[in-house]
């Protein structure tokens, strides 16, 4: 005998709708998608040292004058005079000269251009020092460079 009650079961079409309220989860709202790794924030670049990209340019303005024994400290940290010295040796001091002129000539062509504060020193002397402020050039023969020894007196200061 049939019982014509209708049976617990439910219909096809209520079973797929049950059991996909089962399984779907409700999406939480958050910022971060579970998908993606959280990011970092981006560290600010350091910005470029002006003064030490001049200091470079002065170096190769002296190398390609074929100045000799170019140093270049960083006294920074150690005078309040000045950020950066520049020694370099010429062979004599017409070489001086040349090498003091150029080193003007090229920063005046920047943009902006650059101009010496003071300019010092003579063919007697055989030391011709320009100065910029942020740092200053020494142009010295190779016997006055040896007598006044500036690395030895700046000796706490890095060498860049």
């Amino acid at each position: 005998m049939k019982n014509n009650t209708p049976s617990p079961r439910k219909s096809p079409a209520a079973v797929k709708k049950t059991a996909a309220n089962k399984t779907a989860k409700p999406k939480a709202k958050t910022a971060v998608s579970a998908k993606e790794p959280a990011r970092k924030p981006a560290r600010p670049k350091k910005a470029a040292d002006p003064q030490r990209e001049l200091v470079e340019q002065v170096r190769a303005v002296l190398d390609a004058k074929k100045g000799e024994d170019i140093a270049v400290l960083h006294v920074a940290d150690v005078s309040s005079v000045t950020d950066y010295m520049i020694l370099c040796t010429g062979l004599n001091t017409p070489h001086l000269r040349a090498l003091s002129d150029e080193v003007v000539k090229q920063l005046r062509r920047l943009d902006p251009p650059r101009t010496c504060h003071r300019r010092a020193g003579s063919v007697e002397s055989q030391w011709f020092v320009l100065d910029y402020i942020d740092f200053v050039v020494h142009l010295f023969t190779p016997a006055t460079r040896a007598y006044y020894a500036i690395e030895k007196l700046w000796k706490d200061a890095p060498v860049v």
